[in-house]
């Protein structure tokens, strides 16, 4: 197939505000609505990305209709079943497993002399900020009962 750089230009009568009569058949009923030839164009696209899709699905479902027999009579394991279907589907299924960490910090505020008499520590603001590089992860973290020692 030969391939070149020139740009597709619209022929000089292309109207994409035009009104467009056409005939549609629905249930043995005949009707003749107009829409402009930017709705007749995505509708057309529309139609277009779902017939990839549906042949895309058509294609995972047989795949899925040659491994079932396999399964049955290999009497292969729930695991090795949900791990084949993951990978013929493109799955990456994931599980929310709940924590809860203890944590102490131990700091040092540096205060002036003159405001040491004055000095509340539970005026002081502390920000804990939780990280993870292996999982993604969504956690808070609360600063409770910080003592002077």
């Amino acid at each position: 197939m030969e391939t070149t750089n020139e740009t597709v230009q619209a022929p000089v009568h292309y109207n994409p505000n035009q009104l467009v009569t056409y005939k549609v058949i629905s249930n043995d009923t005949t009707t003749y609505p107009t829409s402009k030839v930017t709705d007749i164009e995505w509708a057309l696209e529309s139609y277009r990305n779902t017939k990839e899709r549906f042949h895309t699905q058509s294609q995972l479902i047989s795949n899925l209709e040659e491994m079932l027999p396999g399964w049955i009579e290999d009497e292969t394991s729930a695991e090795d079943i949900v791990s084949q279907l993951c990978n013929l589907f493109g799955f990456n299924p994931t599980k929310d497993i709940e924590f809860e960490a203890s944590v102490i910090v131990r700091g040092t505020v540096n205060i002036p002399l003159a405001d040491v008499a004055d000095f509340d520590i539970d005026n002081v603001d502390l920000y804990v900020e939780i990280n993870s590089y292996s999982y993604d992860i969504d956690a808070e973290a609360e600063v409770e009962n910080v003592i002077q020692v």
